[in-house]
């Protein structure tokens, strides 16, 4: 039987093995080098007594990415601190947020890693 082929081994081309995409490389500012990452422990290890919890690494990723600075704790309760209006579902209404400052003003961020700003 006759086997049709559009192109040869190793012929590149548009129907031929082609070289893959390079992923696209993030821009520096969102980068999360070991500096910003060991800023980040080093600015929550001074501040130890303002944290009343033990940061997931999805928070110490984003105070890292962010340059966050001044971190505390931050209650997820209506009845303790304000809350945005509108919560997903499954919000985690109890736990513990990581509030911190950074250059576009305050930001509490979720165990999950997502977050909201302050004011």
């Amino acid at each position: 039987m006759h086997r049709k082929r559009a192109t040869g081994p190793g012929v590149s081309g548009p129907l031929g093995r082609s070289e893959r995409p390079a992923k696209e490389k993030a821009p520096p500012e969102w980068r999360i080098t070991p500096t910003r990452l060991s800023r980040a422990v080093i600015e929550l290890a001074r501040e130890r007594r303002r944290i009343a919890h033990r940061p997931t690494v999805a928070q110490l990723r984003m105070m890292a990415l962010f340059d966050g600075r001044a971190p505390s704790s931050y209650r997820l309760d209506a009845a303790v601190n304000w809350l945005p209006e509108v919560l997903p579902v499954g919000f985690p209404h109890g736990a513990d947020g990581l509030c911190f400052a950074h250059a576009d003003g305050d930001i509490v961020v979720l165990p999950c890693g997502a977050g909201f700003e302050l004011g």
